[in-house]
């Protein structure tokens, strides 16, 4: 076959599938306006008159409006939800309502509470202030669960600022005495229980002088008489006991953040963690005895209140 007559051939088909193109084109943009534009009879329409033609769908085709407030509306819900979960912004605005109401201004329990429910009441506060401020500087009244030597207190309270320790004797109408701690626990409070000491060998023998000026004939001697040989005792059983390092100690005023005092229970011989708020020269303790396990039946305050 010569090279003229493949050619044109060639020149023959061509022309044939451009004539073709132009009809293929017509079809298919009938095809595409038959989809997006079917006849009133189509299968189309029919689908839509099924499934569009009433209800909910009706009413969106009718007022598409409302299909844009249906968007915004799940929207809206879902980033709420997610910033429920994430807890941010909602944590952030509450946190100092959440401290404020959870940190009293008196620490320890009131006559007549039950110490159940005082050790249930301050370990579910410990636990909230250290969730909303785990880092937040406070100042806690700790609780031991049985008397302690200096030593035995700095070991249990570790890195914990001391502000102040309490001391008492397990006797009748003992005093409870604040003892505060300006450099180290045992460097203060080790001298200051021995003046304790000597200050209650004074006090036992000024009582019990007291109670020898009076004759005891009538009913308000006798009762005076009964209170200064009771006070001699007591304060002759204290004079017996504080001396340095006597295992005096009940509870300490610590300051330190949230989350370290809220760990405190967990260690042996701590009792209970009152955390508070306010500052310390507001502060005012009513401490637990480590034999108060009932319920508190007095008062037990320090002579200056908030024991500084």
């Amino acid at each position: 076959m010569r090279l003229d007559d493949v050619e044109a051939r060639l020149a023959a088909r061509l022309r044939a599938f451009l004539d073709g193109a132009t009809e293929r084109r017509r079809a298919l943009r009938a095809t595409a306006t038959a989809a997006l534009e079917p006849r009133p009879d189509s299968a189309l329409r029919r689908l839509d008159a099924r499934y569009a033609g009433s209800g909910p769908l009706a009413l969106l085709r009718d007022v598409p409006q409302l299909g844009l407030l249906l968007i915004a509306a799940v929207f809206v819900a879902g980033a709420g939800v997610a910033l429920d979960r994430s807890g941010g912004p909602r944590r952030t605005t509450q946190t100092p309502e959440q401290i404020a109401a959870v940190t009293p201004t008196v620490l320890g329990p009131a006559p007549g509470t039950k110490v159940a429910t005082y050790l249930a009441a301050v370990q579910k506060r410990a636990a909230a202030v250290s969730q909303a401020a785990p880092d937040g500087m406070y100042t806690a009244l700790v609780s031991f669960d049985s008397y302690l030597t200096p030593i035995e207190a700095r070991a249990l309270l570790g890195d914990l600022q001391v502000k102040r320790v309490l001391a008492h004797v397990q006797a009748v109408n003992a005093e409870v005495l604040p003892i505060p701690v300006t450099s180290t626990l045992v460097a203060d409070v080790d001298p200051a229980l021995t003046a304790i000491g000597q200050r209650k060998v004074r006090d036992q023998k000024e009582f019990a002088a007291l109670a020898a000026t009076i004759a005891g004939t009538t009913r308000e001697e006798k009762q005076f008489k009964a209170f200064y040989v009771q006070a001699a005792a007591t304060a002759g059983k204290e004079a017996k006991i504080y001396k340095a390092g006597c295992r005096c100690l009940f509870a300490a005023l610590v300051r330190g953040k949230a989350r370290d005092l809220a760990s405190l229970p967990a260690l042996d011989r701590v009792r209970a963690v009152d955390i508070g708020g306010g500052s310390d020269d507001t502060l005012q303790v009513q401490p637990l005895l480590p034999e108060q396990t009932v319920t508190v039946t007095r008062p037990i305050t320090p002579p200056s209140g908030n024991g500084a």
